[in-house]
């Protein structure tokens, strides 16, 4: 893969191990976590002469996670979803991601 990323001229370093943080996450925002952990792989980039560029999520696989996943409020799961989703890319952009 290494061999991959230097065809494309991207550089990944890697990271310094970190300690695990607990959070606690309030019941009503629940199947929203559980909905974001397991987008983790609906994330489309594109990779291009300077880098991979975040482009956000892959709405067809959010759904898909949201229908496998029994939420109960969809809707306005996946609207809270979009709202972590803009922050993220915002993250993303800063290069602190």
């Amino acid at each position: 893969m290494a061999a991959q990323f230097a065809a494309l001229g991207v550089t990944v370093a890697a990271e310094a191990p970190r300690e695990d943080e607990a959070f606690e996450i309030m019941q009503a925002n629940a199947d929203t976590m559980r909905a974001w952990l397991a987008c983790a792989t609906q994330w489309r980039c594109a990779a291009g002469m300077a880098g991979l560029v975040w482009l956000g999520l892959d709405y067809a696989g959010v759904n898909v996670v949201l229908a496998r996943g029994r939420v109960a409020e969809p809707d306005a799961v996946f609207a809270d979803l979009q709202l972590m989703e803009d922050e993220a890319l915002a993250t993303f952009a800063e290069g602190r991601a």
